[in-house]
C-alpha cells in the first residue's frame, strides 16, 4: 500500500564496535533504606534485564554494540543519530511529529502540516538526559522511535527544529564522523508492584556500586485516600475528595467517545479533548442515554497531576439534565477522581440529584473507546486521615472554572465564525436557575484563523451566553474556545503555546453578539482597545 507520506529508515552500512557492559548495584526502599528483592532492572538499549535477590543486588554484564553509521534509504521507519533523527519524506504530505516522554506525555510539538519531499533531520529542543519517544504521524499510519538524549541537544531560538538535508543542508553522505557516531550512553529503569518505577541515565557501561532508592506506594494506595484539590480546582470539595467507594453506589455512566484530540501543551498544561458520542447511565432511580456532543477535557499538568472537566447532557424520560464534573489526579495515578455535578428540571423526579454529593473514578477502555464512572453517594462520608495535597505548580497559569470578565472596546478584527446549530434543548427552571442548550454542530471560521467548527459542545445559556466548542484549523491546529457573557462577550481561547496561533492565549479579545448565519450564527472576534 502506498501511503500519503511514507517515512523511510535510514540503513547504514556498519562497523561494529564491541563494548563490555559491567553495571551493578543495590535497590532500596527510599525511606527504611531496607533492600528490595524481586526488582525488574532494565538496561533499556541492549534490552538486559535481571531481578534483584534477596539482598537487593543485582548485575548487568553483556555487550552492547556501537554502530559507525553510512546514510542509505531502504526501509519504512524514521531512525536514530547522534546529533538528530532522520527520515525521508517520499511525497508531499501531511505528517504531525511530536516528542513525548515515556509517559506519553507531549513535550514539544516539532512539526503538524504539509511537508515537502526530501530527507529531512530533527534536532529536538534541549532536553535533559535520559530516553524519549518521537512519534511520525500520517493521515494513514502512526510510526514511534524510542531515542536517547545526553542532554546536549542544541535548542533552536528559531523554534524552528526541523531541517531539509538535501536542499537546505548537508547530503546525508556527506554528513561529519562526529555526526555520525554514537556516543555509548543508555537509561537504567528499576519497576516492581507497589513502588514508582525508577528511571536513571548513565553515561557509561561500567558502573558499579549504585544505589537506587524506590518510593513505596502502598501507604498510598488511592483507595483508603482523601485527594485535597488545588485550591484553584476545587471540584466542588476543597477540604478534600474521599474515596468513592466509601458510600453507597447509586448508578453507573457510561460514555462513549469517537475521538481524541491532543490539543498540545497550552498555558495551562498538556490537554486532551475527548468527544463524547453518545452513551447510558442507569442505576438507582434514573436510566436514560447519553447525547452526542458533549466534551470531556483532561489537562496534565507540568508535575504530572491531573485536572478533568466534563459537560454532558443525559436524557432520562421526557427530562434533560446537564451533568457538569470536576476532577483531580496526583501523578502517577491511574485514574481521576471526579465529583459530579447535575442540573435536572426542578419539576421532574430527578431533582433528587441536586440534593447528594457524588463521586466516581474516570476508567478509560482505550480498546472499546468509552469512560466508564461507577457513581457513589458519598454525602454521609467522613474525610480520612490519609490524605494526598495536590498542589499546582507555580510558574503555570489556573484554568477557570467560570467565565472570565475583561472591559474594552472593539479593537482589530481578528477572525470570523459561522457556527452551525442543532435543535435547543430546555433543562427549564433548575438548581441554578433557567436553563437552555443549543448544541454546536458544526461550522467554520475565516480571516487570521481559517478552518472548521468541530460539531460537540453547545450554548449551555444560563442568563446569558456561555458557548464551548473547538476550531480545527486548516494546518491541523485545534483551538477550544468559550465565548460568554452577558452583554459583553469574552471569549477565552486556547491552543498550544508554541503554535502558530499562541497569539490567541492572551486575555486580550472580546466577540460581537451572535448575528443571523447560514444554518445558525454569526460571530466576529476582535482584539480589545
Amino acid at each position: 500500500m502506498i501511503l500519503t507520506a511514507l517515512l523511510l529508515m535510514v540503513v547504514f552500512s556498519t562497523a561494529f564496535a564491541q563494548n563490555p557492559i559491567n553495571i551493578s548495584g543495590i535497590v532500596k526502599d527510599s525511606e527504611a533504606k531496607n533492600p528490595i528483592a524481586g526488582v525488574n532492572v532494565t538496561l533499556t538499549v541492549p534490552d538486559l534485564s535481571v531481578v534483584t535477590g534477596s539482598d537487593g543486588l543485582f548485575s548487568i554484564k553483556g555487550t552492547s554494540i556501537q554502530i559507525k553509521r553510512q546514510f542509505e534509504p531502504k526501509n519504512r521507519f524514521p531512525v536514530r543519530g547522534t546529533n538528530g533523527l532522520y527520515f525521508n519524506q517520499e511525497k508531499e504530505g501531511f505528517i504531525k511529529i511530536r516528542i513525548l516522554d515515556l509517559s506519553g506525555r507531549q513535550l514539544t510539538r516539532i512539526f503538524s502540516g504539509n511537508l515537502d519531499k526530501g530527507f529531512w533531520m530533527i534536532r529536538p529542543e534541549e532536553l535533559s538526559f535520559g530516553l524519549y519517544l518521537c512519534t511520525f504521524e500520517t493521515p494513514h499510519s502512526l510510526d514511534v522511535i524510542r531515542f536517547l538524549s545526553t542532554g546536549s541537544s542544541v535548542s533552536s531560538n528559531s523554534g524552528n527544529f526541523l531541517t531539509r538535508l538535501d536542499k537546505s543542508g548537508p547530503k546525508p553522505n556527506s554528513l561529519s564522523k562526529k555526526a555520525l557516531l554514537s556516543s555509548v550512553r543508555d537509561t537504567i529503569i528499576a519497576e516492581k508492584d507497589g513502588y514508582r518505577t525508577f528511571i536513571m541515565p548513565i553515561d557509561s557501561y561500567q558502573q558499579t556500586d549504585l544505589e537506587i532508592l524506590l518510593e513505596d506506594t502502598s501507604n498510598t494506595d488511592l483507595d483508603s485516600v482523601t485527594i485535597v484539590p488545588d485550591p484553584s480546582w476545587t471540584c466542588f470539595m476543597p477540604d478534600g475528595i474521599p474515596p468513592p467507594e466509601l458510600g453507597e453506589k447509586v448508578f453507573t455512566i457510561v460514555l462513549n467517545y469517537d475521538a481524541v484530540h491532543d490539543i498540545g501543551i497550552t498555558r495551562f498544561g498538556q490537554r486532551y479533548q475527548y468527544d463524547i458520542d453518545g452513551g447510558s447511565i442507569s442505576g438507582s432511580g434514573i436510566d436514560g442515554t447519553v447525547l452526542t456532543g458533549g466534551l470531556d477535557y483532561e489537562l496534565i499538568l507540568s508535575n504530572g497531576s491531573r485536572e478533568l472537566e466534563q459537560i454532558i447532557i443525559f436524557r432520562a424520560g421526557s427530562s434533560h439534565i446537564l451533568m457538569r464534573n470536576a476532577g483531580v489526579a496526583p501523578a502517577g495515578a491511574e485514574n481521576v477522581r471526579v465529583v459530579l455535578d447535575f442540573e435536572a428540571p426542578n419539576s421532574s423526579q430527578y431533582n433528587w440529584l441536586h440534593d447528594s454529593k457524588f463521586a466516581a473514578n474516570r476508567v478509560i477502555d482505550s480498546s472499546t473507546q468509552t469512560i466508564t464512572l461507577e457513581v457513589y453517594d458519598i454525602s454521609n462520608v467522613s474525610l480520612t486521615d490519609n490524605r494526598i495535597e495536590i498542589n499546582d505548580p507555580q510558574d503555570v497559569e489556573n484554568q477557570t472554572w467560570e467565565c472570565v470578565v475583561v472591559s474594552g472596546r472593539q479593537g482589530s478584527e481578528v477572525f470570523k465564525e459561522n457556527v452551525l446549530l442543532g435543535s435547543s434543548i430546555s433543562i427549564g427552571a433548575s438548581k441554578r436557575g433557567n436553563r437552555n442548550i443549543i448544541p454546536i454542530t458544526g461550522g467554520n471560521t475565516t480571516g487570521r484563523v481559517e478552518g472548521r467548527i468541530l460539531p460537540g459542545g453547545a450554548d449551555y445559556q444560563l442568563g446569558g451566553l456561555d458557548a464551548r466548542y473547538t476550531v480545527e484549523s486548516n494546518d491541523g491546529e485545534f483551538i477550544i474556545i468559550r465565548n460568554c457573557g452577558s452583554g459583553q462577550l469574552v471569549p477565552v481561547f486556547e491552543t498550544r503555546v508554541d503554535g502558530p496561533y499562541d497569539f490567541l492565549n492572551e486575555n486580550k479579545y472580546i466577540s460581537s453578539p451572535p448575528g443571523i448565519g447560514g444554518g445558525g450564527v454569526s460571530i466576529t472576534f476582535y482584539e480589545i482597545n
